[in-house]
């Protein structure tokens, strides 16, 4: 009886009644605001999903419902997030550790062994929250190392402990991992999601896929590839590429999938689900990197049209708020500045995180629609088309790939057959253009811009899929949330 139940659960994939693309968050922590005191400014921002931390020892600690109780999912939900992605691990404090308890049975009398405390975890986990969370991490960038130039050998050997500097076993213990989770939570919640916990390197991923969950498997039922159904990657352009340019960044976040893709074909292995859990890009300069706030405003406009393109369903942003503190670029890729020591309703969000509002005030509610491009347009000048049933909108700009900044690009005019356009900037100011002989004649540049062709669009401010973001603000100065525990 157990075994056909496991076969029927290997069989199974995961659903996903998600968007086509959402921008999801790592809001992070800051001392003093709570997970439900995040959801507003998830809301200003225009955050559709979020990608939470689930520790175990977190769970036990303070009860499996706590995220319900202390109203972390009711923010975020009222802020109009869904589809949420959990990582998984055991100890809150040490993200790498890992229980020896792993290799007890998984299943004792057909119930769960409570004496396998990451399964009995698991199972608590998603028998809680598989109403929100789709999506579930296997630890945190487990194939992280202190010298890239081990992951050479992944190509025929397995990685070892004493390699994966983030995680407290070898590609055996990971793999033992994954087949827990996948048969406790797929036997809970069908629907839900398994994946590898934000990967950066393709070898790791083959490693999961070849091998077992120890050193003699070969069946090739028990292999990897068996106990995971989505595709998690990390990616900062940063370290993709030299150059400092968002469409040389969006190049290089191409090549990383496409190198996940070549060893997912290589096992003929097909994920329902492709997210990339963390990404992101500083708004200003430090050592040793560049950035600004046109570099990050860009990247994050161009992002979800060259995500949908190579199909990633979801990029989770790193992360809410800056760190004054910090000098590195990750102290400097919020979508806020630093608000650890300010009021609640004071937050202030960034110029350059308007580019976000702006994308889902006009295009969340459509799709990606490839019929619908524009032709003709001049050499160096990118669009894509969106639409809905009553509208298409296109996101145009000029590639700057050629050039050292986005900031230096050189602007292109362009003419689109209408009698009339309405544009709107990142900031969603809107301007109309009526047309000379039939024809409407605009300057592209760098920065993507909204156009709407015999259509007047959307009003500055309205958004037209009724979405709770932009009210979201406003209610909770009516409604006051008072939370005793802070979560991380």
């Amino acid at each position: 009886m157990i075994s056909t139940l496991f076969l029927n659960i290997v069989l199974s994939s995961g659903t996903y009644n998600g968007a086509q693309y959402l921008n999801g968050i790592n809001a992070g922590y800051k001392s003093g605001w709570s997970n439900a005191d995040l959801g507003p400014l998830m809301g200003e921002s225009a955050i559709r999903s979020q990608r939470m931390k689930f520790p175990c020892t977190f769970f036990q600690k303070w009860g499996y419902k706590i995220l319900y109780d202390n109203d972390s999912f009711g923010s975020a939900k009222r802020a109009g997030q869904s589809n949420f992605t959990a990582f998984i691990t055991f100890d809150q404090n040490d993200d790498s550790a890992v229980p020896s308890s792993i290799y007890q049975p998984i299943w004792v009398g057909g119930k769960v062994n409570q004496a396998n405390e990451f399964a009995y975890c698991v199972s608590q986990i998603v028998s809680t929250y598989k109403n929100d969370v789709k999506i579930y991490e296997i630890y945190n960038e487990p194939d992280w190392v202190s010298d890239w130039k081990v992951v050479s050998t992944w190509a025929t050997n397995p990685p070892t402990d004493a390699q994966l500097a983030r995680f407290q076993g070898d590609i055996f213990t990971y793999i033992r991992l994954l087949r827990i989770s996948w048969e406790v939570a797929k036997s809970i919640d069908p629907t839900c999601f398994i994946t590898v916990g934000g990967l950066g390197y393709p070898l790791f991923l083959d490693a999961v896929l070849r091998y077992g969950e120890n050193s003699s498997v070969t069946n090739p039922s028990l292999l990897g590839k068996n106990y995971i159904d989505a595709i998690s990657t990390h990616f900062y352009p940063m370290y993709g590429t030299s150059k400092t340019n968002s469409d040389a960044y969006l190049t290089a976040y191409i090549d990383l999938q496409n190198s996940f893709r070549k060893v997912t074909a290589k096992y003929n292995f097909n994920p329902s689900v492709w997210i990339v859990t963390e990404t992101g890009v500083a708004t200003k300069s430090g050592t040793g990197y560049y950035g600004s706030s046109a570099l990050a405003r860009n990247y994050f406009l161009k992002l979800p049209s060259i995500s949908t393109s190579v199909g990633v369903c979801q990029n989770h942003i790193f992360i809410l708020g800056d760190t004054d503190s910090g000098t590195d670029a990750f102290a400097n890729m919020g979508l806020f500045y630093d608000y650890q020591n300010v009021a609640k309703d004071k937050a202030v969000l960034k110029d350059s995180s308007k580019s976000l509002v702006a994308w889902d005030h006009h295009l969340f509610d459509k799709t990606l629609d490839s019929s619908k491009s524009l032709k003709g347009l001049p050499s160096g000048v990118i669009s894509y088309a969106y639409s809905n049933p009553t509208s298409t909108c296109y996101l145009i700009w000029v590639n700057s790939t050629n050039f050292k900044t986005d900031e230096e690009t050189t602007p292109i005019e362009i003419q689109l057959e209408a009698d009339f356009a309405s544009i709107y900037n990142y900031q969603n100011v809107k301007q109309t253009i009526s047309s000379s002989n039939g024809k409407v004649k605009l300057t592209v540049d760098s920065t993507p811009q909204f156009v709407y062709l015999d259509y007047q669009g959307p009003d500055s401010g309205e958004n037209p899929n009724n979405s709770p973001i932009i009210n979201f603000g406003f209610n909770l100065i009516i409604i006051s949330i008072f939370i005793s525990f802070v979560f991380f």
